[in-house]
């Protein structure tokens, strides 16, 4: 799942467990609360994943000071795809429904599994 997609990976499982909570659980009012963005960490932007997701390495930037100066000051920084440079997420409130920490917990652990399958598949050629 690409972060420009609808945000990262686990805010599509939080939108997801939204919907299971309604539909399976038949709770309609979800507590939630404002939390600050763990994708840019309250920046509002990050760097474009397409610049740095598959890691760089001291060699890059020697081998172009110009591409380090810009990648330092900013340059290749987009809106955060999470919080789309609002700098806050919603999460769920667990103190005003704790019940529904447990179920979370176990939708994480199913989604966790889950993704993990599918990037083995994936990388089997599947």
């Amino acid at each position: 799942m690409d972060a420009r997609d609808g945000g990262s990976w686990i805010s599509q499982v939080r939108r997801f467990f939204l919907e299971y909570v309604k539909d399976e659980l038949g709770i309609e009012k979800v507590p939630m609360k404002k939390v600050v963005c763990p994708t840019c960490r309250g920046e509002g932007s990050h760097v474009n994943p397409s610049i740095d997701s598959h890691g760089l390495t001291a060699e890059d930037f020697e081998q172009d000071p110009d591409f380090e100066e810009g990648y330092r000051e900013g340059r290749y920084d987009v809106a955060c795809y999470e919080c789309d440079g609002l700098r806050v997420v919603d999460d769920f409130d667990f103190d005003r429904c704790p019940k529904l920490q447990k179920e979370w917990e176990e939708y994480v652990d199913d989604a966790q599994a889950d993704h993990a399958t599918e990037m083995a598949e994936r990388a089997m050629g599947a």
